[in-house]
């Protein structure tokens, strides 16, 4: 399996012949999904065995590290550092001038697994959000039902938005293109977003992402393929 990439115009530069590219075939996958494809490798642990030992390594690695020690894995390599600069001898750190600095690194077997990518070159189609998946945490339903100022997660692609911009952010939009803006958002990543339901009135919604990806002069949308119903 490739890598595919398509050339976009790269519009962090004056040359208008400068192109910059852009991985398409990408999706985002969280340690759920990570552990979902381990079973389907036929291990004989089971998601509860898995889970447990993949939080116990975390909470070692964030204890060990904490404490100075350099990690190194075959996934990755990880040390601290501090930054800034000290006023002699006597001084000391200063949090107003001085910074902890985590130092992250690729590991032999991610870079050996990276060296080995093949790539191929697609089409250049425009890049927008993606949502997969709606998930109404209240009433734990799934692509169908919506609660009015209730706990919701999106999942996805390209889903990150700049919360500063108000053209950006998440939409309800109803069957005569009223919208409500969602205002709480306490997660805002690429493939996931968590946030608050705005109050809805009673009725069918679609929801939609408007985020401005790099590279893009244009703000781009995303809508979910299923109505939602507000109950």
């Amino acid at each position: 399996m490739a890598l595919n990439y398509a050339l976009f115009e790269n519009h962090l530069t004056s040359d208008p012949d400068d192109y910059m590219a852009v991985t398409t075939n990408g999706t985002s996958l969280n340690q759920d999904d990570l552990v979902k494809l381990m079973l389907v490798r036929g291990s004989t642990l089971t998601e509860t065995d898995i889970l447990a030992v993949l939080k116990m390594e975390r909470e070692v690695v964030c204890e060990q590290a904490a404490m100075g020690h350099h990690i190194t894995t075959p996934l990755f390599n990880v040390g601290l550092s501090i930054k800034g600069v000290f006023n002699g001898l006597d001084d000391t750190y200063d949090p107003g001038r001085h910074m902890v600095r985590l130092n992250l690194l690729p590991g032999n077997e991610l870079r050996q697994a990276a060296a080995a990518i093949k790539t191929q070159k697609v089409k250049g189609e425009r890049i927008r959000p993606i949502i997969e998946q709606f998930v109404d945490v209240s009433l734990n339903s799934v692509n169908e039902q919506v609660s009015a100022g209730g706990l919701a997660r999106l999942r996805g692609s390209y889903l990150k938005f700049d919360p500063s911009d108000p053209a950006q952010g998440i939409f309800f939009i109803d069957a005569t293109n009223n919208e409500a803006k969602v205002t709480v958002v306490s997660l805002n990543k690429p493939g996931e977003l968590h946030f608050l339901v705005p109050p809805l009135p009673p009725g069918e919604f679609e929801v939609e992402v408007r985020t401005l990806i790099y590279g893009h002069k244009n703000i781009s949308a995303g809508r979910l393929d299923a109505k939602l119903v507000r109950v």
